[in-house]
């Protein structure tokens, strides 16, 4: 039982009195002390502690302080009203978790390990992807990888939307789109982007492909809401 006693939230000396407590029935402090082996002062300062908690309550007889304890079953009537209490303020705890949960946040990835982790967290999201850029950056850095990560998000049902530049290796993977779970469209002529932005979930993901490759996973809602922006402008004069 004190093992569970504790778990509810009573402390050592708190369990010990109260189980005495309880094996008593109605009892003086000294009675109290002695059988919960507890200081005196020890036990008043416990009593009080267990009276506020609404586990003990005393009576007077005689001008002398008894004390007993609640029935047991007081015990879920606590749990019952701390389920309440916590009900009632847990749309406040709520919107304290989401206003952590929605400040910024950037991560920047080097090397072309970094831009497979990028990719993976595209997995791990398991949201629609929203592509600009060039592809032909993409597929030349990840050659073997790029296939493999296309058939790990079909596989997951990931849909993406794409918006590149009209180049071989786009034109190559186009016939595909429906199997894919692809929407592809092409830039209008003369626009080529030198990165590809990905939009993904709460999150944007830039990808400088050339030379030095390197990654930067943004999480803030006005820079979502503005590439989202850019990418609904785009995607209206590409075809």
């Amino acid at each position: 039982m004190q093992k569970e006693l504790k778990e509810f939230g009573l402390t050592d000396r708190e369990i010990e009195v109260y189980l005495g407590l309880l094996k008593l029935g109605t009892a003086s402090v000294q009675d109290i002390s002695r059988k919960s082996n507890v200081y005196r002062t020890y036990a008043y300062e416990i009593l009080n502690s267990l009276k506020e908690k609404g586990l003990v309550s005393y009576v007077i007889k005689s001008g002398k302080k008894y004390f007993e304890v609640a029935q047991p079953g007081k015990l879920i009537n606590i749990l019952k009203d701390k389920e309440v209490k916590i009900r009632s303020i847990l749309p406040n705890l709520e919107e304290i978790y989401k206003s952590r949960q929605k400040k910024s946040k950037i991560e920047i990835y080097e090397g072309k390990e970094g831009i497979k982790t990028i990719l993976d967290d595209f997995i791990k999201t398991n949201q629609e992807i929203l592509v600009y850029g060039s592809t032909k950056s993409q597929i030349k850095l990840l050659e073997f990888y790029f296939p493999n990560f296309i058939k790990r998000r079909v596989k997951e049902k990931i849909k993406t939307k794409v918006i590149t530049e009209k180049s071989k290796e786009s034109l190559d993977i186009f016939p595909r789109n429906k199997k894919e779970l692809r929407k592809m469209k092409f830039f209008p002529q003369k626009i080529e982007f030198p990165t590809v932005t990905n939009i993904y979930g709460g999150k944007v993901a830039i990808l400088s492909l050339k030379d030095e490759p390197l990654g930067i996973i943004i999480e803030n809602e006005d820079f979502l809401k503005t590439q989202r922006i850019i990418f609904d402008i785009l995607w209206k004069i590409s075809k």
